[in-house]
């Protein structure tokens, strides 16, 4: 039996009913997507920053007083030489006085106190890949020239950086689940009340010979239409708040670090929130009539 494509139409509008329905999915998608491009990108920044970190180890060299045998400039020479000298240390660049002055800066809320303040000096050194050289290596090495030497290899707050990252991804996925199931059960009490409506015309239709799956399709086809156009809007608001999130932090957060290769990943799994929103509510939509057409038999 063929059927009008918009039979449900009315009913979506009776009572401003479909623009309930779209409002919901609207914000849905909006939720879900902002959550989504954040959690995504804050594993791809979390991900290659650890793994520059993790390439990283920081030797510190304090200052010394007038009483040393020998002077800085010479005790970091040495240091240098000896760490240059290490066939797994890729990059050793030592940090000027004024980079470091830079460091502590936060620190200091006098700047003339800073500027007396001896200076420890830094030395960044950078293993090459796949290298397995450790900070207790590089301790040993410089013990006997610069024994006071201090070497980091940023382990412990790495560790606590990880945890933080891994949270806030278990918090991000958390928002998706539940965003996902109260679109859900918004979107089931909608048609429950819409089938309501409809309850006469329904039964018409079964009296005259009309299918469960033709009036279903019929009613799963108009809640497409309504969540495709509220799934647009909310994920364009979304990626537009995103967009103006990421300038006004880009000098905090450097996006620069992404490869055109992560982009696309993260524009294609941010692509997948409107698609997936569409989906539930569609599916949802049938299944709630055919429950009540299946009350009806």
């Amino acid at each position: 039996m063929s059927l009008p494509r918009t039979l449900f139409s009315p009913a979506f509008r009776a009572r401003h009913l479909g623009r309930s329905f779209a409002v919901i999915v609207g914000i849905m998608v909006f939720i879900a997507t902002f959550a989504t491009a954040a959690e995504t990108s804050l594993l791809a920044l979390g991900y290659d920053w650890g793994k520059t970190m993790e390439s990283r180890i920081t030797v510190e060299i304090p200052a010394v007083g007038d009483e040393s045998d020998m002077s800085q400039a010479d005790r970091v020479q040495k240091a240098i030489a000896i760490l240059r000298a290490m066939p797994e240390a890729g990059l050793v660049i030592p940090l000027s006085d004024s980079e470091v002055a830079g460091l502590l800066q936060p620190w200091f809320s006098e700047q003339d106190l800073l500027k007396t303040l001896p200076l420890p000096t830094l030395i960044d050194v950078i293993r090459k890949p796949g290298a397995t050289l450790t900070a207790d290596q590089i301790q040993d090495r410089l013990r006997s020239v610069v024994g006071d030497a201090h070497v980091d290899d940023h382990g412990a707050w790495l560790q606590d950086a990880w945890r933080l990252e891994h949270g806030l991804a278990l918090v991000g996925g958390m928002m998706i689940v539940l965003t996902a199931i109260t679109l859900f059960i918004a979107v089931t009490l909608l048609c429950r009340t819409v089938t309501a409506s409809e309850h006469e015309t329904i039964g018409l239709l079964h009296l005259l010979g009309a299918r469960d799956r033709d009036i279903a399709s019929h009613f799963q086809s108009q809640a497409e239409r309504l969540a495709w156009r509220a799934a647009a809007a909310g994920f364009v608001i979304a990626l537009a708040v995103t967009a103006a999130l990421m300038y006004c932090t880009r000098h905090i957060v450097d996006f620069s670090t992404l490869t055109p290769l992560r982009w696309g990943l993260l524009a294609a799994l941010v692509s997948l929130v409107p698609v997936g929103a569409i989906g539930i509510a569609a599916v949802t939509a049938r299944l709630s009539v055919m429950r009540h057409l299946e009350s009806l038999s």
